[in-house]
Formats: C-alpha cells, structure tokens, sequence
C-alpha cells in the first residue's frame, strides 16, 4: 500500500462472510499483464507477489470478506511469516499490500475498526456472496417443495385428498407449520387446516366419513 489513502466506503457490511468458501476466481492473464506484477518485477520483489496471493486468499474467510486487519502482528500472521514481524514489515514497506486502502466497514459492533480493503478483492467477494445465495435460494426452493409433497401425502392419509390438490392451501399449511415449528405429522397437519382452514375434524365411523 503506497502512501496515504482516504477512508473509501467498502461494499460489504461487517457479518458478511464466506467460511466454506475454498474457491476464488485469480484472473490469470489480468495478474500477469497488471502494474503491480510489473512494479514487482521492475523492483526485484518478486517475493511479494506471492505474499500478495496469501493474503488475497485470507483475505476472503475475513469479516467482511475481502478486507484485512490493518494490523501487523495478524498480517504477518496471515501472510505466513508467523512470528517474523521483521520479515512481514520489509514485505509491507515493498508491495505485499499493494492496491490496498484503508476501508470504513460499515455496521461494525465496536463502530469504526481499522480494516483494510482491495477493490477487485471486493467484487470477488460479491461475486462470491451472489453466488452463495443462489446456492441457498435452490436449497431453500427444494426444501420447501420437499415439504409440500409431505404435507400433500398427509391431507389424503387424513382424507382432505381436494385439499391436497390445492396449492395455496398446501403453501398455507406449510408456512404455519414452519411458524410454529412443527413436524409435518398427519397430527400436525390437521391442526393446521383446523386453525387455517376452519376444517372441522373428519371422524370415521365403521371405517366411513360421518
């Protein structure tokens, strides 16, 4: 990170996290035709470009992800030098953290923490966000459609078979079991359309509806 940076307003908002993330895209061919790779090269710090990359990738299981503490006791921990803070600091004052800024996280607990942040590391770590919830909306969709077809095979064995075959109902009666935290039980889903539905209780008499 070369010299002074003003506080930039990073996109991401403190709890925003990627833990079972272990995948990042490394744009190749934007990596080796970039400033900093040259700048390294030109400056004989090869080195840290790879220092550069740990910490792109720790950067990533970080809260938010895509920043770092602006703090070097835990960047020379992440950028693998461990207890070498000599090592780390020489690596800082060369191009380690380059492209790097100061970053105001927004809704931190504490209020303002010093943390740092990489604009491309940013829309990595949104990219990777967008794609986290489309992962959870398709869970979240087959789990819901898994749990209709339960409910479905519930009204018949309870004998509202017309029921069974009405979404919305069906919609209804999930959404109230899953407010009330109930398992889909023939029990339960027949306490769900009495207090729904007003469906009085279906009684068998000799093995018929009365």
């Amino acid at each position: 990170m070369t010299g002074e940076v003003e506080f930039w307003a990073y996109p991401l908002r403190h709890g925003d996290r990627l833990p079972n993330f272990d995948w990042m895209p490394l744009y190749g061919d934007q990596l080796y035709s970039s400033r900093f790779v040259a700048t390294a090269i030109q400056a004989n710090r090869r080195q840290d470009i790879g220092t550069a990359v740990l910490l792109w990738c720790a950067a990533m299981k970080q809260n938010p992800a895509g920043t770092l503490p602006d703090d070097d006791v835990e960047l020379a921990r992440l950028a693998g030098f461990g207890t070498d803070l000599d090592g780390w600091i020489e690596a800082r004052a060369g191009l380690a953290l380059y492209g790097w800024r100061h970053a105001h996280i927004d809704d931190a607990p504490l209020g303002a923490v010093a943390r740092l942040g990489h604009p491309i590391l940013a829309e990595i770590a949104k990219g990777q966000f967008r794609r986290k919830r489309g992962k959870e909306r398709s869970r979240e969709v087959a789990q819901i459609g898994m749990q209709k077809s339960r409910i479905r095979t519930k009204l018949r064995e309870i004998k509202h078979a017309k029921m069974a075959d009405n979404g919305q109902a069906v919609e209804m009666i999930a959404d109230w079991l899953r407010d009330n935290d109930l398992y889909i039980t023939a029990d339960n889903v027949r306490v769900a359309v009495e207090e729904i539905m007003g469906a009085p209780r279906v009684v068998t008499m000799g093995g018929r509806e009365v």
